[in-house]
């Protein structure tokens, strides 16, 4: 079946060569500006693009009636999307007969929109989805699931956790979809309709990420863990005048009751610091401080994170 893949990330490129080597076509290939931690650039779509002979598309004007053309005439069957930046208008949708086909980091109709998997891990769920949908035009994570799979949360998963599944999972989930529309076996499941049943997400940026020492312990670590490697990390300031970033951290057992100040130094263990929040503690495992000459700071117990 010929394909064409729509969208960024290095899994999009996984993917495309997963088709191949199961005998699919990749006839057309559009990507747009990539971010940092796509782990991709626009040259290696192109590259991609030209070692297998379909068409490339660069930008967002994917809707303009010029692009659908583009699109129609690579005689693909279905595309495959991730991460695309823009809602696709329906001329696109209809340009492929299978239509548009998009990976979506969230258990639809819940958390559908931006970082799911991020606040997933702050609300304490127990699971995170991973949907295949058919797109609808210009509507956000709706029309319907066409594969779907499950990964558990426990108190110790980071984002990078997520996100090291779902580049195993996604190219699989999307060689398993184009067999199974090209055998017939595909099954589209309508996504609910009820506003009760949607969590709509909305995006989270760099600042969010600044730990509030007032919150319990659980809170702040799971920010710490929505927010770690390859994003930019949790963080907080030294004395109100370095700033620290926290990677890892551990909820810690204090013997006994305590009293202490949100933010404070209570003691070290193996050199590594433990602090005091709203409501318990937390060992921080691994750290990162914007000065060296911080670190003799860190160790006074007299310091605190504000």
């Amino acid at each position: 079946m010929k394909v064409a893949l729509i969208g960024r990330t290095r899994d999009l490129i996984t993917t495309g060569r997963m088709l191949l080597e199961r005998g699919h076509e990749i006839s057309l290939v559009a990507t747009a500006r990539s971010e940092a931690y796509y782990n991709v650039t626009e040259r290696e779509f192109e590259d991609f693009a030209d070692t297998t002979g379909a068409t490339y598309i660069f930008g967002t004007k994917i809707n303009k009636p010029e692009t659908v053309k583009i699109l129609e005439a690579s005689g693909a069957k279905v595309a495959v999307s991730i991460n695309w930046p823009i809602i696709l208008g329906a001329n696109v949708c209809a340009a492929f007969p299978h239509g548009v086909i998009n990976a979506h980091a969230g258990d639809l109709p819940r958390f559908r929109g931006n970082a799911c998997p991020n606040w997933a891990i702050l609300r304490g769920e127990s699971v995170i989805g991973l949907c295949l949908h058919k797109m609808e035009a210009d509507r956000l994570d709706s029309g319907p699931v066409l594969l779907r799979d499950h990964y558990k949360l426990t108190p110790d998963t980071y984002i990078a956790d997520i996100y090291e599944w779902m580049s195993g999972r996604i190219p699989e989930m999307f060689c398993a979809l184009v067999d199974g529309l090209e055998d017939g076996s595909i099954k589209p499941v309508p996504q609910s309709q009820l506003p009760s049943d949607w969590l709509r997400c909305y995006p989270r940026r760099a600042d969010d990420a600044r730990i509030d020492w007032k919150q319990d312990a659980s809170a702040v670590h799971r920010l710490i863990r929505a927010s770690s490697r390859p994003l930019d990390g949790a963080f907080s300031f030294l004395e109100g005048q370095h700033t620290i970033t926290i990677w890892r951290a551990d909820l810690f057992e204090h013997p006994g009751d305590f009293l202490a100040v949100p933010g404070q130094i209570l003691m070290r263990e193996s050199d590594q610091p433990i602090v005091a929040c709203g409501s318990g503690a937390l060992l921080l495992k691994e750290f990162s401080l914007e000065s060296p000459e911080a670190i003799s700071t860190l160790r006074s117990l007299r310091s605190r994170l504000i």
